[in-house]
């Protein structure tokens, strides 16, 4: 077993701009534009959504970033009349095409300046009895294709060859970690990884579903490609219980398009957002340890919202968002505590697309039946300021009110029955004013307080030592 070096080509593959986060994708049927049984070979060129519809090559026209037909392409056809596929190589900038031959094989060929450049010709052999959907990485050095022929491991298999500078290598075999007896088709590189359709994988059930795998370095022996690779499903809604395949996209506009029966007949979707990030999930529990069904999950970044959920009833959730640092995750449910949780979420393994994340919350319930108590707030009688130590004691209520906006709060505020009681009540007075402008100052407008003198109250023996706390009630 002897390494292929020109697999680490693979590595420069020039990386997605990275953004701070994105909604799940979104997928909606093109539904204005009248498709016939055939529609395949999809690509995109600059922009453009590129397809063999009825034996010629068609583009797309849009309005608003609406598909609203698909035309028959004259200016690629007169380039190459017989093409039936069509990409650009972002190393040299050329279009390479697929064009049938006498013998029924197909040739990979690329053509610039009314010219096709025989060196550019893809070096292939008479086993290879059908090619289709070549695909380049970012720096053009690395070409994967599919192809059905006398050798592989049984239908289309996913082959790759490599650009040493003024020809393609002999093409290898991608392996039998991402090939099957089935059939591998459409590849087309997203960054680092390759997305790809088979419906010879076991959670397929022998329907097209797209896959993703991270390309890196592996080992050949003969025209095998050996390498521990990850093959990964895509999440729904791009994957269905249908056949899913055929994905094209502009990963510059983060959108693009594919093919799927799920309405049960072939059709042409659109989709938006990115396709790479971090799932996070886990489970909301009371402090009992309970699920908490219908609790609101919301991710934020930066004070703005980037996706939200409800807990199902088991207390599960589910959200998308970007490998970054910075987010917030808070959740909330009524009669319980407000919980927020600073997150990280980088891939754990980069050989993952969509790497999982796992974060269980707890919410404690609101102690509706019983008072909090804040000691040391005025450490003596006759303190009515709020000092710097004060402020800091009050602080966990304060972020408690602006956490639990939806609660009504009482302050019951006391002094000791060793001083003038008339002098206990224009200090207790004037404490209630300073909490009430320091609040004020701090806290939203619709943040609902009220505030009672203890001294009206009856105090039991428990309370004594605490002559100079304020007890907090909640309300519903």
């Amino acid at each position: 077993m002897r390494p292929l070096l020109s697999i680490l080509t693979l590595l420069l593959l020039l990386p997605l701009h990275p953004l701070r986060a994105q909604a799940p994708v979104s997928v909606n049927p093109v539904g204005n534009v009248a498709l016939p049984w055939g529609l395949s070979n999809l690509s995109m060129v600059d922009g453009t959504l590129y397809a063999l519809q009825n034996g010629i090559l068609v583009s797309a026209h849009m309005d608003s970033s609406t598909l609203t037909a698909l035309t028959p392409d004259t200016a690629l056809t007169r380039l190459c009349p017989d093409a039936n596929y069509v990409v650009r190589n972002g190393g040299d900038s050329l279009l390479y095409f697929i064009t049938p031959t006498d013998d029924q094989t197909y040739s990979l060929n690329v053509h610039t300046n009314a010219r096709f450049f025989k060196n550019r010709r893809v070096e292939v052999k008479s086993w290879f009895r059908q090619i289709s959907h070549p695909v380049f990485s970012a720096d053009g050095s690395t070409l994967i294709f599919s192809s059905k022929g006398k050798v592989g491991l049984g239908g289309f298999d996913l082959w790759c060859s490599f650009w040493n500078g003024k020809r393609w290598s002999k093409p290898v075999n991608l392996g039998n970690t991402i090939n099957t007896q089935g059939d591998e088709i459409s590849p087309v590189f997203y960054g680092n990884y390759l997305v790809f359709a088979s419906n010879g994988r076991p959670d397929g059930g022998g329907r097209f579903n797209l896959y993703a795998v991270r390309i890196r370095p592996g080992s050949k022996v003969d025209d095998v490609i050996f390498a521990d690779y990850v093959v990964q499903p895509l999440p729904a809604p791009l994957n269905s219980a249908a056949d899913d395949y055929e994905i094209a996209f502009d990963t510059l506009c983060h959108r693009g398009y594919f093919l799927s029966s799920r309405n049960g007949q072939l059709q042409l979707f659109t989709f938006s957002g990115h396709l790479d990030g971090v799932k996070l999930s886990g489970t909301v529990s009371d402090d009992h340890g309970r699920p908490l069904p219908q609790a609101q999950v919301r991710l934020l970044s930066e004070g703005r919202l980037i996706g939200s959920a409800q807990t199902a009833s088991d207390g599960t959730y589910s959200l998308f968002a970007l490998p970054d640092d910075g987010y917030t995750l808070q959740v909330s449910k009524p009669d319980y505590f407000l919980t927020s949780r600073s997150l990280s979420l980088f891939r754990p393994n980069e050989d993952l697309l969509i790497a999982p994340r796992t974060f269980d919350i707890t919410l404690p319930r609101l102690p509706f039946d019983r008072a909090m108590v804040f000691d040391n707030i005025f450490l003596d009688n006759a303190d009515i300021e709020l000092s710097s130590s004060a402020r800091q004691a009050l602080q966990p209520i304060v972020d408690f009110l602006r956490d639990n906006s939806n609660v009504h709060v009482q302050f019951t505020l006391r002094n000791s029955k060793a001083i003038d009681r008339s002098y206990a009540n224009l200090v207790i007075e004037r404490r209630i004013n300073n909490i009430r402008q320091y609040l004020k100052s701090c806290l939203p407008s619709n943040v609902r307080i009220s505030f009672k003198n203890g001294l009206d109250q009856p105090q039991n023996e428990a309370d004594e030592h605490r002559d100079n706390a304020i007890f907090v009630e909640l309300f519903r």
